[in-house]
């Protein structure tokens, strides 16, 4: 009787200590990988190899927007979206770089919009009110 309980015993030590280096294994595999960075900006065309990009549909539902819907996007460039934050109709968008957000941020104030920006991205609207709202809810 004391055999097959020796068995179990052994093959639930043997279990632990299998367990126990597998787990290790892993550990010591994703250690070794880097962390990614984590931005605004429009979804790269390819899969993004060491940065993970957030893009406007993202950044619409981190400010608290209500049916938001991407209006215009060029994969790696831009990515343009439209929502409504605490009443108020705002155009969000994000960018590969500065340049590009501060041409979109000139059109925009030349056609009478109020805009805020972050980095890497901008938001415009034709009330003060929705886009104060909206860049003091985006995360920094």
């Amino acid at each position: 009787m004391e055999v097959p309980v020796v068995r179990r015993v052994t093959a639930s030590v043997v279990g632990v200590i299998v367990g126990l280096a597998a787990t290790w294994l892993i550990v010591v595999a994703v250690q070794g990988r880097p962390t990614p960075d984590t931005v605004w900006g429009p979804r790269p065309p390819t899969p993004a190899a060491h940065q993970t990009v957030f893009g406007v549909v993202s950044l619409m539902w981190s400010a608290g927007c209500e049916g938001g819907q991407v209006i215009a996007e060029e994969p790696g460039v831009h990515e343009v979206g439209v929502c409504t934050i605490d009443g108020h109709e705002v155009a969000a968008a994000v960018f590969a770089d500065e340049g590009e957000r501060d041409e979109w941020v000139s059109h925009m104030a030349g056609i009478g919009s109020v805009t805020a920006t972050g980095s890497r991205w901008a938001v415009a609207g034709d009330e003060a009110a929705g886009v104060e709202a909206f860049a003091a809810a985006v995360p920094r």
